[in-house]
């Protein structure tokens, strides 16, 4: 038989984004204590007054709980109802500890009070004139909010969902929905095709609609790109791909894709098939570079001489004394409009970085240094003493309503630089590479710089690997490991990975590689845990939360990133100072992970920080270095605590220490790429935990990850750019 329990919900301490289900402690009337509700409950969030429809049962593990069969959130009548609901984060400049003063001013009429005399919020202590007004403004905006998640709690959105819905379109989020819910896979971060097809489902759209099937074509592109880096799909991929997803026939999406393409939905290239972004970043990058080789000025004569003689003059007066390699890579680095010089650890590109900077500053150029990441420009400029910067800094970025974003270097604005040096290109995807050569004038020198063993980029494109392949750029790749890099564990292993060997540890007190077998994987989160909290701080002095990262190769599981930066956090994190985000704390002194790009902060996606502040009413700040960023209670979303990261996000980054998770639960990412990045990634001491089984089969495979990307073949193909014609438009 079926009963109504109503109350205020305390805590979520489960709730699954994709099917809704949720575990949450629901503060009943009825019951002395808070009580375990289990259900599919996708909007409910903490805070919020609940009635729910359902019944009691006892589970085997968990005991006793409140199966939900229906929920609706109403309107809190109560004191404490009222101040968990203001408290949650829903108004600006509401948080907990101000709403106990409200609470405590007005009582049962705090929320009429709001509604009909919200300027008598100004009685209240520490709310002044500016904090009021932005009260009053969010409290309006609320009520479209409320109105908004009344509406989508029947369709399934969670709460943090309706939220980013609502800073989208506002008022008329709504509308927007119902005319067509899948515009919201284009507009709103983080809502996916599977979300917005399950709204439109609800909402009474056909199975094989259209608008359903092109949705889903696009989302099986985008998908492609941010998941696997792809830039474009073949037909004979696409068709049955998209078909499955959206269980219908073949047919039916070739008739969509006939009659969507050029519609600047898709672009078709024989047979390959784009989203229009990617498509224009590949043949824009293209034509910018084939124009650079084409206006390319012959050689001077004996410039080349000058330049090793002063090359000569430079190893008397600072002991550098390069190879071959090295030296010809300095020659032509110096010599020619595009350069790419590649090569692992302790092969010498910090040295070469450092004799072009000295040459061009000697020769009065002005030199401009950039690299994907924070981290990275920071450890460019420290090696060639001068300034360097990101490279959306460089480019000055800007941000747009919606999370859009222009440059303001670009074709019209171009970078102030005789020479561009550009390093990390293994982390240059083809959008960001397209928006950078618009901003190289045609007199600036660009050299790149980059390690091709290392993982491709997050976003979508091969740059760095299609550079290469295309044989059009002149390439020096440095091979040699100089005698003080020789005595590196770290390099000499990573060498051995690069070159097919799997590794042996000696475990000798002064190396800085260790490997500890640890075969059961609680057992490997417990060795991790004591080495980052105690052991590595004990021995070495590291800072267990600046200094030592943890990197493993996937998310789930004992050893994923989720479980080990839940336990570490627990560890670590000290502090009472924190607010909720979802099912996990911010807590002050946490190092946080950036989870996209945010134009409007400033931060990009994988940017790495520390929290500085948290303030329960207004939100946290974040040191990212470079950039201090207040994050408001609704933005926290965008944060999640760092203490260990996957992989991929840390491209860019250097850390003293690094200690990797390697177990065959990880089996399908165990790639040699994936292993070498990682083990790149520590500048003194890296420790592997787990089993040399998973070791050698990271070690053994060796299959490169294929990428869709044409950038390569156009760079081949002559064309039209390549006589003389002008650089092309901003696409």
């Amino acid at each position: 038989m079926s009963i109504a329990l109503q109350g205020i919900v305390t805590d979520i301490g489960y709730q699954n984004e994709d099917t809704g289900y949720t575990v949450l402690r629901l503060q009943a009337g009825t019951e002395p204590a808070p009580v375990t509700c289990v259900g599919i409950m996708p909007t409910v969030g903490k805070g919020e007054s609940v009635v729910l429809q359902g019944a009691w049962e006892v589970h085997r593990r968990f005991g006793r709980q409140f199966s939900v069969e229906k929920y609706e959130i109403v309107r809190p009548t109560t004191v404490d109802g009222i101040l968990n609901y203001l408290g949650s984060g829903l108004i600006a400049s509401v948080g907990p500890s101000r709403a106990k003063l409200i609470v405590a001013k007005f009582g049962l009429k705090s929320l009429d009070t709001l509604d009909n005399e919200p300027d008598r919020l100004g009685e209240v202590h520490g709310i002044g004139p500016k904090t009021l007004n932005k009260i009053k403004s969010s409290w309006q905006s609320s009520r479209h909010l409320r109105d908004l998640m009344l509406f989508l709690q029947e369709i399934g959105v969670t709460v943090n969902g309706a939220l980013r819905i609502y800073k989208v379109y506002g008022s008329a989020a709504r509308e927007k929905i119902s005319s067509d819910p899948y515009a919201l896979l284009d507009d709103v971060w983080g809502v996916g095709f599977k979300k917005a097809d399950a709204i439109a489902q609800k909402m009474g759209f056909k199975h094989d609609s259209y608008k359903r099937i092109r949705a889903g074509m696009r989302y099986a592109l985008e998908n492609a790109a941010g998941s696997e880096g792809h830039c474009y799909l073949p037909v004979t991929a696409l068709i049955p791909l998209a078909a499955e997803l959206l269980g219908v026939s073949e047919e039916l999406v070739i008739y969509t894709l006939d009659h969507a393409s050029g519609a600047d939905i898709f672009i078709r290239d024989n047979d390959r098939v784009y989203l229009p972004a990617f498509y224009h970043a590949e043949k824009t990058a293209a034509t910018y570079l084939r124009k650079r080789l084409a206006n390319a000025p012959g050689r001077e004569d004996g410039r080349e001489e000058r330049l090793r003689q002063w090359l000569g003059a430079y190893e008397l007066r600072t002991g550098f004394h390069p190879d071959t390699a090295q030296a010809d890579a300095v020659v032509s680095a110096a010599t020619q409009p595009l350069f790419l010089l590649t090569g692992g650890p302790g092969t010498g590109k910090t040295s070469i970085l450092q004799v072009l900077v000295s040459y061009f500053n000697e020769q009065h150029k002005t030199v401009a240094l950039a690299a994907p990441t924070g981290r990275a420009a920071q450890r460019m400029g420290t090696v060639a003493g001068c300034e360097a910067r990101t490279i959306h800094r460089l480019l000055e970025f800007k941000g747009q309503p919606g999370g859009g974003s222009r440059f303001g270097r670009n074709e019209k604005n171009p970078i102030e630089a005789d020479v561009l040096i550009i390093d990390e290109m293994s982390m240059v995807d083809i959008t960001l590479m397209r928006n950078l050569l618009a901003a190289v004038a045609p007199a600036t020198s660009l050299i790149m710089v980059g390690d091709n063993n290392q993982l491709p980029s997050v976003g979508p494109g091969n740059v760095l690997s299609d550079l290469i392949a295309s044989g059009r750029i002149l390439h020096v790749n440095l091979t040699k490991i100089f005698r003080q890099a020789a005595q590196s564990r770290i390099v000499t292993a990573a060498h051995e990975i690069m070159n097919g060997m799997v590794p042996h540890f000696s475990n000798l007190p002064n190396d800085n590689c260790f490997f500890m077998t640890q075969e059961d994987p609680e057992a490997g989160v417990a060795t991790i845990v004591d080495l980052v909290a105690r052991r590595l701080p004990g021995r070495y002095g590291f800072d267990p939360i600046a200094d030592i990262q943890v990197l493993s190769p996937m998310h789930r599981g004992p050893l994923g990133t989720l479980n080990l930066t839940a336990r570490l956090q627990r560890e670590l994190a000290v502090s009472p100072e924190r607010v909720s985000r979802g099912t996990m704390d911010i807590i002050l002194g946490d190092k946080v992970l950036q989870l996209r790009n945010n134009y409007d902060l400033g931060v990009f996606n994988g940017d790495i920080g520390i929290v500085t502040a948290v303030d329960r009413d207004e939100g946290v700040t974040v040191d990212f270095g470079d950039n201090a960023v207040h994050y408001s209670l609704r933005e926290l979303d965008e944060l999640i605590p760092a203490y260990c990261m996957s992989i991929h996000k840390s491209q860019g980054s250097e850390f003293k220490a690094v200690v990797i998770p390697l177990s065959t639960q990880h089996f399908i990412l165990l790639q040699r790429n994936l292993l070498y990045t990682a083990l790149t990634r520590a500048r003194r001491l890296c420790i592997f935990v787990g089993t040399r089984k998973a070791l050698s089969i990271a070690v053994a495979n060796n299959k490169a990850i294929l990428r869709y990307s044409s950038l390569a073949e156009e760079l081949r193909a002559p064309t039209d750019t390549d006589r003389g014609e002008e650089f092309p438009p901003r696409a």
